[in-house]
């Protein structure tokens, strides 16, 4: 119970500052979000025993470019291939069952472009300084939070049947399938306050996040086992650390770009 306590007052001051900073102003959610991510930089390089800060201020730069508006949207598709590759890479080591040893140049191009350009992704979600858009960023969090959480506590306290035991023995299917649900209602009540899209492109886009979300969290534990640690920092009690946090964030977000754009094109 004390554990549910420190993990849920921790969690709403996370949602907190990322929600306040969402209805402030566009430059404070922008820096809020490239400090969790430069965070989550750090402790995903002390997983794999690796230390380089060029990932970050590369990273950075790439933020202060997009948001001066230096960075038209035709050639976003250059770090949305680099994070693709990134994707391939996890998902092969995830699949494969294979001990793989990340070398200095694997471990510096896997920090820049899996978590790196994962994170820059959510603050691509946001527009840049001429073009704010709240919205797709409340959709994305609202989604992903809804999923983690009830996953969360589904599979507590209904848990049996092991989803991918050899990564993490905790994740099952009966929390993955009312994480699930629960991103469907999540969805359906957000197209009530947001109409413009179809409760069809809703569903679709809660459904895959659902689905990357779990396999972000997956990937996620992975590297803690690379590691053999149970959380990746300490930095947020009852959570971890802030790539403990983000893990579904930052394997969703560009794939929830490409989608709403790909949704904005058919509509």
């Amino acid at each position: 119970m004390k554990e549910l306590y420190i993990r849920g007052i921790s969690g709403l001051l996370y949602v907190a500052l990322i929600l306040g900073s969402v209805f402030f102003d566009q430059l404070l959610y922008t820096i809020v979000i490239m400090i969790f991510s430069s965070l989550a930089m750090i402790e995903f390089q002390r997983l794999v025993n690796h230390k380089s800060y060029m990932p970050i201020a590369l990273v950075i730069l790439l933020v202060y470019n997009f948001y001066q508006s230096k960075i038209d949207t035709p050639e976003l598709q250059y770090p949305l291939i680099s994070v693709f590759m990134a994707h391939t890479f996890v998902m092969y080591w995830l699949f494969s069952n294979k001990a793989i040893q990340l070398g200095y140049l694997s471990k510096t191009l896997l920090t820049l472009f899996y978590i790196g350009m994962g994170c820059f992704f959510i603050i691509v979600l946001g527009g840049n300084a001429d073009q704010f858009q709240p919205k797709n960023i409340l959709l994305f969090f609202v989604l992903i939070w809804a999923n983690n959480s009830f996953a969360y506590l589904v599979g507590r306290k209904l848990g049996k049947n092991p989803l991918f035991s050899r990564v993490s023995p905790k994740k099952t299917w009966e929390g993955f399938i009312g994480g699930l649900i629960f991103t469907f209602i999540t969805a359906y009540i957000f197209q009530n306050f947001y109409p413009e899209q179809s409760m069809e492109s809703y569903i679709t886009v809660a459904f895959l996040t659902s689905v990357l979300a779990t396999f972000g969290d997956l990937i996620q534990s992975q590297f803690k086992r690379y590691a053999k640690v149970k959380d990746s920092g300490s930095l947020i009690p009852g959570h971890g650390g802030f790539f403990d946090r983000m893990d579904s964030a930052i394997f969703v977000a560009p794939w929830f770009y490409l989608l709403l754009n790909f949704n904005q094109y058919v509509s």
